[in-house]
């Protein structure tokens, strides 16, 4: 065997890896000022809802432009309560996407409506109008549109349907902090948003999510909902001017961000646009160092539309390779670069495979995505060196088991 030959030989089948050390799939990118910030607000003596975590709220819709909302303990919690103080229930059906991380769906069980998914398209990766429309029946209340890897889906095509079937749109914009269609904000298309700042988001507060709405009357329900439905927070019952009294006027849940949670977000909201554009940068390191690569397909931004780069996200071309997109991501694992995957639909998975039964939804589009589709590390300090050699292993075995 010639020395290129055994260069290009994949570790997991006994060649040298092209990294020696492990290329994580994110780094958290919370610096000085951060830590700064959080040691500020544990002397402060509020760790829990307070003042930074309502300079936090009004700084997050001025950045957004959004006009109401409230911070809470995640994203999560944010679709849930959507859907709660949009009325959705029993009896209800929801439509969204099987291309969406579990929490999508669990949220509309929990709520006691039913969910139906719909197929995705192959542009955003995001609901197919056409196929969300067809899914429409008289039990229908809602559209819950997911914005996947960074770019909006086609909410604009998603809004006019809502209108015209008499349909509620909620947003699912954990992975769209900063993206925008048509130069409107994701978020504000639906009756209701959520966004998330887990540690690997786009804004992080490690764990922690907003809740962002059309009207004044929803952001007050968002609030009252969001802590145990008490008519007062922490932060005004314990300052100088509070007052022990407090009502329970609903039956809530606990929610609520914290303020160690808004002190980094404050932090990382200032930092936003350099954040932002670190990822671009990366997005487009990749996109150059891959292009012209025949196996792989690469993701695109859609016309009109700001992607903020959550993820990056190539495909494998069906049948270009001899081994299929599992057997690749263990020997891309072995060359020491970590890669994951976004999604396995929601109907593979146990639970909702039982709520499906013997007959899952008619989804081509989205099986065909889950079966070729890859997540390739992207973080804001990912350097050029890191992404060139993610991209050189993925070259290398497109090389040896292309057919």
């Amino acid at each position: 065997m010639s020395d290129s030959q055994a260069g290009d030989l994949p570790a997991i089948e006994g060649g040298a890896p092209v990294r020696a050390e492990r290329l994580p799939f994110f780094r958290p990118c919370h610096g000085e000022e951060e830590i700064a910030a959080v040691v500020e607000t544990l002397r402060s003596g509020w760790l829990t809802i307070g003042p930074r975590t309502h300079e936090f709220r009004a700084a997050f819709l001025d950045a957004t432009g959004l006009p109401h909302g409230w911070p809470l303990d995640s994203c999560t919690s944010g679709l849930f309560l959507a859907l709660k103080v949009l009325g959705i229930g029993p009896g209800d059906e929801v439509v969204t996407t099987p291309n969406t991380f579990v929490s999508t769906v669990n949220v509309i069980h929990h709520a006691g409506a039913t969910p139906v998914l719909a197929d995705i398209e192959e542009e955003t990766f995001g609901l197919d109008p056409e196929r969300v429309a067809a899914a429409v029946t008289p039990r229908t209340r809602a559209v819950l549109a997911v914005h996947y890897g960074g770019q909006p889906c086609r909410i604009e095509a998603l809004r006019d349907l809502a209108d015209a079937e008499r349909l509620l749109l909620v947003e699912d914009a954990a992975h769209a902090f900063g993206a925008e269609a048509g130069g409107r904000p994701a978020g504000s298309f639906g009756e209701a948003a959520a966004f998330s700042f887990y540690v690997t988001k786009n804004l992080s507060t490690g764990e922690g999510g907003f809740l962002t709405c059309r009207d004044e009357s929803l952001e007050e329900e968002i609030a009252l909902q969001s802590l145990h439905g008490m008519d007062q927070g922490a932060w005004k019952r314990y300052t100088d001017r509070g007052s022990w009294y407090y009502e329970v006027k609903r039956f809530g849940y606990k929610f609520n961000m914290t303020d160690v949670q808004a002190a980094l977000g404050l932090v990382q909201l200032r930092r936003a646009p350099e954040l932002l554009a670190a990822r671009t940068r990366a997005a487009e390191r990749y996109l150059a160092n891959l292009a012209g690569e025949e196996a792989l397909l690469l993701p695109a931004t859609r016309p009109g539309a700001r992607h903020t780069w959550h993820l990056f996200v190539p495909r494998l071309l069906a049948g270009a390779l001899r081994v299929d997109r599992d057997r690749f991501l263990a020997a891309l694992a072995a060359e020491n670069v970590s890669p994951s995957l976004h999604f396995i639909p929601i109907h593979h998975h146990p639970a909702h495979r039982e709520y499906f039964g013997d007959r899952p939804p008619d989804l081509p589009v989205s099986e065909r995505f889950f079966k070729t589709c890859f997540s390739l590390p992207l973080f804001p300090g990912i350097t050029d060196a890191e992404v060139d050699s993610a991209c050189e292993a993925v070259r290398k075995l497109l090389r040896h088991y292309r057919r």
